[in-house]
């Protein structure tokens, strides 16, 4: 009840503002069904709440006589004599989980989760409210999950951007994406998530955020043409290793920006495929069991999709961190995509921690461009396998510069696939004793401010590993 008079309150005082601003009369309903009952249209509406279990969500509402638009819950409602031709339509931008029935709630009394159907909701009135964009709506679901991919289902509908409060969100499965459904129809979707945090209630493994075209033509022509802007969220898992889950996996899209991401205990943490020019920024991944931050194709995951043609080319993981899980697989992941790049980022935690790799860039299976680039790494925790892998075919041109290793590995890795491929290691500030290089196939290695005095690089050779030829090894020593 409190709840329910200090929304009352907030939303007096926002009108009693507007009113000094711009003198109107209003009038005031306790919810929805109270606003589709009236017959008074003269005055803005103000509305205190989605209903009585929800306690929240309300807003400012004016009448838009004749507007046939259809009914939207929580934006555009009629009136329920159908004497009355019109809409009231909520006059606020950015849509808010608030006015899609949101609650905010981890659990009910008893330890009970808080689904649709432990609320105490009937299926006819979650029908009514979400069926025409969730088709698959489910008693069994919770109401911020309904809420969430309701928002994502408006933004097809042009209601570009979402707006989380910070508060804590709980879903029982995946929320999809917005899908474009026009051929290169140019359009950016926004997800602000304020620092919001979103828990799973059980412990099935899946994606938080998701959506993968089904063939590549779908990628090409609809998909690539969307952009996403996914920001200031905080994704904590609570499934086991292997079980699938993932925080953000998008499929197809172009110049998409995901920043300021925190992930934890999700096996992979950010998936981006078929993402071509996008970039993941200060974002920080803690216990992935698999690997925090991927760029790769659609190679194997949709019909029609190879190497070539789908690869996340020219992307970026940009200042990015992550804390490894116990026998973690590697931190980035970029896979046949190429003139890709990892900067500034750091393999957190100290000491060995039983992870096989901080970086591997494999460039094997594009057509053109087959470079990979590894700029201002800072690795902190001992690598089982190596701290950069590169691997490519053809005449592949790796870079690894302005690297700091504090724990002695495996620093580079290069697997020549075929033909020749080179590696750049430049301007290392320090590397412990101990260290080594392991050189796959027929590697050329350029070795620039990285030894001084009269070091060389040690080399790995046993499993496959072998020196490289004498001809293939340039050496420019630092000056100190």
């Amino acid at each position: 009840m409190l709840t329910h008079q200090f929304n009352r309150i907030i939303l007096t005082i926002t009108f009693q503002f507007l009113f000094f601003i711009h003198p109107l009369k209003a009038e005031f309903f306790k919810d929805y069904d109270a606003l589709k009952k009236t017959e008074i249209f003269s005055e803005p509406a103000v509305v205190a709440m989605v209903d009585d279990i929800t306690g929240k969500g309300g807003g400012i509402f004016t009448w838009k006589p004749y507007d046939t638009n259809e009914e939207i819950f929580g934006l555009i409602i009629p009136c329920s004599n159908s004497q009355f031709k019109g809409n009231w339509i909520r006059q606020q931008s950015n849509l808010n989980p608030d006015w899609f029935g949101a609650l905010n709630k981890k659990e009910l009394p008893g330890n009970i989760l808080p689904t649709f159907r432990a609320l105490g909701y009937s299926d006819s009135t979650i029908q009514n409210r979400y069926a025409n964009l969730i088709p698959d709506i489910s008693l069994d679901d919770t109401p911020d999950w309904a809420s969430l991919q309701y928002m994502c289902k408006l933004q097809e509908k042009g209601w570009l951007s979402i707006e989380l409060n910070p508060l804590d969100y709980f879903i029982n499965r995946t929320v999809t994406l917005a899908e474009n459904t026009k051929p290169s129809f140019e359009i950016t979707f926004q997800i602000q998530g304020n620092g919001a945090r979103i828990y799973s209630i059980n412990k099935n493994g899946f994606p938080y955020f998701y959506s993968m075209p089904k063939t590549q033509k779908t990628s090409q022509d609809i998909f690539c043409a969307r952009r996403f802007h996914i920001s200031n969220l905080n994704l904590r898992g609570s499934a086991k290793s292997g079980s699938g889950s993932v925080g953000i996996s998008i499929g197809g899209t172009f110049h998409s920006l995901i920043e300021n991401i925190q992930i934890h205990s999700m096996d992979t943490g950010i998936v981006l495929r078929h993402a071509m020019s996008s970039e993941i920024y200060r974002c920080n991944a803690v216990g992935c069991y698999n690997v925090s931050f991927f760029l790769g194709s659609g190679n194997k995951i949709w019909d029609g999709a190879t190497p070539p043609t789908s690869g996340s080319n020219q992307s970026r993981i940009i200042a990015s961190r992550t804390f490894p899980a116990e026998n973690q697989f590697a931190g980035c992941v970029i896979h046949q995509s190429s003139e890709c790049r990892v900067v500034d980022f750091t393999l957190d935690g100290g000491g060995k921690r039983s992870v096989d790799y901080a970086v591997i860039i494999n460039t094997g299976g594009t057509s053109t461009v087959k470079d990979g680039y590894v700029e201002g790494l800072h690795g902190e925790t001992k690598c089982d396998s190596a701290l950069i892998k590169f691997r490519g075919n053809g005449a592949s041109i790796f870079v690894a510069k302005d690297l700091y290793i504090q724990m002695p590995s495996v620093i580079i890795e290069l697997d020549a696939m075929s033909s020749t491929s080179q590696v750049t290691c430049e301007n290392f500030s320090y590397m412990p004793a101990g260290s080594t290089f392991a050189n796959k196939g027929n590697g050329a290695w350029d070795f620039k401010n990285v030894f001084s005095k009269d070091k060389n690089p040690e080399w790995k050779t046993l499993e496959g590993y072998n020196i490289p030829q004498k001809e293939k090894i340039r050496n420019v020593r630092k000056l100190q």
